[in-house]
C-alpha cells in the first residue's frame, strides 16, 4: 500500500512539475511576444517625439518672431506638445494599434456603442435617457447591412458622393486632446473644446456636440464608443481609423491615424468594388 502511495505521490510530482514548465513557458512566450512588438514600436514612437519636438521649435520661434514685431497675434497662449501627458498618450496609441483585435479579412467585432441621435432627437432634453445614461445602447454592426459595406468613419465628401452604395457609421472614441489633458492648439475658428470624459454622459455630450459644431450629412451616423472603451480597443483606433465591413466581414483596414490615415484608398476601394468613377479629390 505504502508503495503504490508513492508511485501516486512520484505521478503527482512530475504533473505538477509539468504544468508549472507549461505556464512558465506560456509566460516566456507572452514576455517575447511583448518584447518583440515594444521593439517594434520604439522606431515610429520616437520619429513621432521628434516630430512633436520639430513643431513645438517652429511655433515657438514663430511667436518670438511676433513678439519682436510687437504683435497681437504673440498673446495668445502657447501650448508645448511634447508633454510627458503628450508621451503617454503616443506610446498608448501605438499598443493599441499592435494589439488590436481586428484583422484585415477576419470577423468584424461587434462593439457596444451608445447611438447619438440629431436634429431634434438630439436636445439636451432627449438624447438623456431616465436613467441617466444618453442616447440608445447598440451595438456596431446594428448598421451594417449584408447588401452594402459599412463604412467606419470617413468624410463629408466621401458620404456624399458613395452613400448610394454604402452606409457610414462615425465612431466618436476617447477625445484625442481633452483641454485638461494632452490639449492641442486652436488651430482653426471651428476648433472647440473638450474635457476628458469622466463617465459616459460626457462622452455622449462631447459626441452631441461635434454633431451641432460640425455639419455632417445625414446619411452619415454617429455613435459613442463606451467608457470601456471596447471599441478603440478591438479596431485599435488610437486617433483615427477607417474600417470598411462587409458581410461581417473586415473587407478595408485602414493605418493608424494621423500620419497613415488614407482617405484616398477608401475611395479607391469603393470605386473598384462598385465600378464608380468620381472627379471630386479629397
Amino acid at each position: 500500500m505504502k508503495e503504490v502511495c508513492t508511485a501516486h505521490q512520484r505521478w503527482q510530482e512530475r504533473e505538477l512539475n509539468s504544468s508549472g514548465r507549461r505556464e512558465a513557458a506560456r509566460k516566456m512566450g507572452l514576455l517575447s511576444v511583448d518584447l518583440l512588438i515594444t521593439l517594434q514600436i520604439l522606431p515610429v514612437f520616437f520619429s513621432n517625439c521628434l516630430f512633436l519636438a520639430l513643431y513645438d521649435s517652429v511655433i515657438l520661434l514663430k511667436h518670438m518672431v511676433l513678439f519682436l514685431s510687437r504683435s497681437k497675434s504673440a498673446r495668445g497662449e502657447w501650448r508645448r506638445m511634447l508633454t510627458s501627458e503628450g508621451l503617454r498618450c503616443v506610446w498608448n496609441s501605438f499598443l493599441l494599434d499592435a494589439y488590436k483585435q481586428v484583422k484585415l479579412g477576419g470577423e468584424a467585432p461587434n462593439s457596444s456603442v451608445i447611438h447619438i441621435a440629431k436634429g431634434n432627437d438630439g436636445s439636451n432634453s432627449s438624447w438623456k435617457s431616465v436613467g441617466g445614461k444618453c442616447g440608445t445602447k447598440c451595438h456596431l454592426l446594428d448598421f451594417a447591412n449584408s447588401e452594402r459595406p459599412l463604412v467606419l468613419s470617413a468624410f463629408s465628401k466621401l458620404v456624399e458622393e458613395f452613400s448610394g452604395v454604402a452606409d457610414f457609421l462615425l465612431v466618436y472614441i476617447d477625445e484625442a486632446h481633452p483641454s485638461d489633458g494632452w490639449a492641442a492648439p486652436g488651430i482653426s475658428p471651428s476648433s472647440f473644446e473638450v474635457k476628458k470624459h469622466r463617465n459616459q454622459e460626457d462622452r455622449c455630450a462631447a459626441a452631441h456636440q461635434l454633431l451641432e459644431r460640425f455639419s455632417l450629412p445625414p446619411q452619415c451616423q454617429v455613435v459613442a464608443d463606451c467608457m470601456d472603451n471596447n471599441a478603440n480597443v478591438a479596431y485599435g483606433v488610437s486617433f483615427e481609423r477607417v474600417c470598411i465591413v462587409q458581410r461581417q466581414k473586415i473587407a478595408y483596414l485602414g493605418g493608424k491615424g494621423p500620419f497613415f490615415y488614407n482617405l484616398q484608398e477608401v475611395r479607391l476601394w469603393l470605386e473598384q468594388n462598385f465600378n464608380l468613377s468620381t472627379d471630386v479629390s479629397l
